[in-house]
């Protein structure tokens, strides 16, 4: 799917780096779902609160907006 392609790249490019090495392993962590799951959390059809803060960097990067939060 190139739409979660460019989501999980957005947060690649703008977050990861800076991101601490729990935030990073949760990251990591997302990166082993499948996709199908994975699109439905990215795209808030589902929730998982272990993730929330990673998905919102997501979102935010996917709106253009790429300071922390």
């Amino acid at each position: 799917m190139r739409e979660l392609d460019q989501a999980m790249l957005g947060y690649l490019d703008n977050f990861y780096e800076q991101a601490s090495a729990m935030e990073q392993a949760d990251f990591e962590a997302l990166l082993e779902w499948q996709e199908p799951e994975l699109y439905r959390l990215v795209c808030g059809k589902d929730k998982d609160e272990r993730y929330q803060y990673i998905i919102d960097k997501i979102a935010q990067s996917l709106a253009g907006n790429t300071t922390n939060i």
